[in-house]
């Protein structure tokens, strides 16, 4: 909440793959346009490195952000093979900013011979920022026609050997990044899913078919109509708060792709674009979810949303805008308003305002603010928090 500014993290992942998908069902010049602009906000944002600046989007600003700068890449990566297509040069300089990353940083500093770790620092390989990066490696392959399968079989492996064959939570991919917890988290199984998928279209093997069947069946017991718990516990019983709401994009856009291989459920489809659908706010944006107050909780939290429930983050809504864009060929302009909405912030109650210049939060009673951001600032101007 003290840092509100820009950050080239996996925002853009969504933000240019939704914007791309628009694109090639509408050709509508305006979508390729806005496309531009995300890309090159994100070339700009590029270090000699190949890292980018402010991309790490769980520490805050700083740059080698994982999964986030493959989530990048891949943004940048259908971004290219879409101008590509389209007979357009400038799908090079999107490639080129691609490849820098994905050669200096992914590969000569993440790379250890097994898989990906989480950083150069931190040895786990942890299996969603593998699967990120297969789809990036994947795009990079056939954009460069450079062979990358020892990358992406060692990536595949990681993935598989993270997943849950029996048990409590038989088909969960467990997220090693969470040391002696060992959770299994559905946003994390999801783009893993989404990983496999990919690779499974370049080499359809049945193990790692298997794989997408068995997770995608874990995944059915987190969806709710409400949004999708957050995982579960080695026991197997739910970590139920938060409910995750603008991140259940990426469920959505894992068991719509399974459909493609009859796995999954069209009612689980359906039942996300209406969780999507139904929370969204008049200002355009998506809750993050319920339940943040009682975090980790086995029961699922049931009083008024607390103030990091309704805000919507850019980094959570761009996977409901990739999932929703997937699912429309006509995009009609539609009025957008002021949010206005009762909250809670440690145990008591507040105003929860946006509008389209800033985002507050302030005393019911007496108006006092202790949170004000104006959009477009790095930072807040009120911060009581």
């Amino acid at each position: 909440m003290l840092y509100c500014g820009p950050m080239a993290d996996w925002r853009y992942e969504g933000i240019l793959c939704g914007y791309v998908s628009l694109y090639r069902s509408t050709h509508d010049a305006r979508w390729l346009d806005r496309a531009i602009i995300a890309a090159e906000d994100v070339l700009s944002a590029q270090l000699i490195s190949g890292k980018f600046r402010n991309s790490a989007f769980q520490q805050g600003p700083m740059e080698g952000g994982t999964p986030h700068e493959a989530g990048v890449d891949v943004g940048l990566l259908e971004l290219a093979t879409l101008f590509r297509e389209i007979g357009d040069e400038h799908w090079q300089k999107y490639f080129r900013a691609a490849e820098l990353n994905i050669l200096r940083y992914q590969i000569g500093e993440l790379w250890n011979g097994e898989g990906f770790k989480d950083q150069p620092w931190d040895p786990i390989m942890v299996p969603n920022k593998n699967a990120t990066l297969i789809e990036a490696l994947i795009l990079y392959e056939v954009l460069s026609g450079q062979d990358m399968t020892l990358y992406l079989e060692k990536a595949v492996e990681v993935i598989l050997s993270a997943q849950e064959k029996s048990g409590p939570r038989a088909g969960g991919i467990i997220h090693r990044g969470t040391g002696p917890h060992r959770l299994a988290i559905g946003i994390y199984n999801a783009r893993s899913i989404c990983g496999l998928l990919r690779a499974y279209e370049r080499d359809p093997r049945d193990e790692i078919l298997d794989g997408v069947y068995g997770s995608i069946g874990f995944l059915h017991g987190l969806i709710t109509q409400d949004g999708s718990y957050f995982g579960r516990y080695p026991d197997g019983s739910l970590i139920a708060n938060p409910r995750m709401i603008a991140g259940s994009g990426d469920l959505l856009r894992a068991m719509a792709w399974g459909l493609k291989y009859f796995c999954g459920s069209e009612e689980d489809v359906l039942t996300l674009i209406n969780v999507l659908t139904k929370a969204q706010l008049p200002t355009g944006g998506i809750p993050t979810g319920i339940g943040f107050a009682w975090r980790g909780s086995h029961y699922e939290y049931q009083s008024l949303p607390e103030f990091r429930d309704i805000l919507p983050v850019a980094g959570w809504c761009d996977k409901a805008f990739r999932a929703l864009a997937l699912f429309t060929s006509q995009i009609t302009d539609g009025e957008i308003g002021p949010v206005e909405s009762e909250c809670l912030w440690k145990g008591k109650k507040y105003i929860f305002r946006e509008t389209t210049n800033e985002i507050s939060l302030s005393e019911l009673h007496n108006k006092k603010l202790i949170f004000q951001w104006k959009k477009f600032s790095n930072y807040p101007t009120v911060y009581l928090l």
